[in-house]
C-alpha cells in the first residue's frame, strides 16, 4: 500500500506541474531558462503528500479481529464417565437351617405297630383317632419326663374304659407341646356329641373337660357343656 501511495503522489505532483507549466504557455509567458524556481513548493507537496496519507486507511485499521483456532478449543472430554450410582451388593442372602425335630421313640416292649410315642403300657395302646369332629373328654395330662408307662398305667386303673394319646401324633385342635416337651394325654372317648363328651365328665375327676377332634380347629377352642 505504501508504494501505490507514493506512485499516486508522484502522478499528481507530475499533472500539477504539467497544468502550471501549460497555463503558462497559454498565457504568453513561457518561463525564462534561468528561472529554475518551482511552482509548487517542496513544504506543499509535503503537506500534500502529509495530508494523503493521513486520508487513506491502512487493511490493518479496518480489519476485523479474527479468533484463533486455538481459543476455539473444544473442552476436553473425560476419558471415562464417573458412575452416580451406587455399587449394588451381591452378597447372597441364607436362610438359617432349622434344626429338625427329634425323631419320636417308642418305648421299649410296645407292639411293633404301635403309634410313634407310645409308652408300652400293658393292655393298652397309645391311641391316634381320627380328626374328623367327634369329641373326647380330657382326664388327666402328663408332660415331658413325667409321662412315663407306669404314671400313666395308675391313671387308667383308676379310669376303666380311657385310653392315652400323645398331642403331637394327634389332632391340631390340642395343645402340640409345652415349651417343647410332648403332652400324653389320658381321655375317654371319641364321642360322636358333644352333649356325650360333657356327660363323660361325671365319671372322671372334677376338673375334666371336652375337646373336639379337628384340624380345622386350634387348641384354643372350647366346648360348651352347660
Amino acid at each position: 500500500m505504501p508504494a501505490v501511495i507514493g506512485v499516486v503522489f508522484v502522478f499528481l505532483v507530475g499533472v500539477v506541474i504539467w497544468v502550471i507549466a501549460s497555463s503558462g504557455d497559454d498565457d504568453g509567458n513561457p518561463v525564462a531558462d534561468g528561472d529554475a524556481t518551482p511552482l509548487v513548493s517542496t513544504s506543499d507537496v509535503t503537506s500534500n503528500a502529509t495530508t494523503v496519507t493521513a486520508s487513506v486507511t491502512t487493511p490493518s485499521d479496518t480489519a476485523p479481529s479474527v479468533t484463533t483456532p486455538s481459543s476455539l478449543s473444544p473442552t476436553p472430554m473425560p476419558s471415562t464417565v464417573p458412575s452416580t450410582l451406587p455399587p449394588t451388593s451381591l452378597v447372597p442372602t441364607t436362610t438359617p437351617a432349622t434344626e429338625p425335630a427329634p425323631p419320636v421313640t417308642t418305648a421299649p416292649g410296645a407292639d411293633d405297630d404301635a403309634v410313634p410315642g407310645d409308652l408300652a403300657v400293658p393292655g393298652v395302646p397309645m391311641q391316634r383317632p381320627p380328626c374328623d369332629g367327634s369329641f373326647i373328654t380330657v382326664l388327666a395330662s402328663a408332660i415331658g419326663e413325667q409321662a412315663t408307662g407306669p404314671g400313666l398305667a395308675a391313671v387308667l386303673d383308676t379310669y376303666p374304659g380311657a385310653n392315652y394319646l400323645r398331642t403331637d401324633q394327634s389332632c391340631r385342635s390340642l395343645s402340640q407341646d409345652a415349651d417343647g416337651d410332648p403332652i400324653y394325654v389320658v381321655f375317654f372317648g371319641p364321642f360322636a356329641f358333644a352333649s356325650d363328651a360333657c356327660a363323660a365328665r361325671d365319671d372322671g375327676p372334677d376338673d375334666a373337660y371336652a375337646r373336639e377332634l379337628s384340624d380345622d380347629l386350634g387348641p384354643d377352642h372350647s366346648v360348651d357343656c352347660t
